[in-house]
């Protein structure tokens, strides 16, 4: 199986890092490179199921997912 690497460095390990960006009222997380910071993808900052658990929870619902 290939391994991921950075697309400027040639490193194989990265980590996930909140970022709101300029202009944006959300934060995102970034999955960059350990070693030179390149980004390498964009994820939303929330877990929607997480976030509708809660609700479910506050609202008496069980949620089976």
């Amino acid at each position: 199986m290939a391994r991921s690497r950075c697309f400027k460095c040639g490193n194989h390990e990265f980590e996930m890092k909140e970022v709101e960006p300029r202009g944006s009222s959300y934060k995102f997380l970034f999955i960059q490179c350990t070693r030179c910071g390149g980004v390498v993808g964009v994820v939303n900052n929330s877990h929607l199921p997480s976030m509708l658990r809660k609700i479910g929870e506050k609202l008496g619902v069980k949620m089976d997912f």
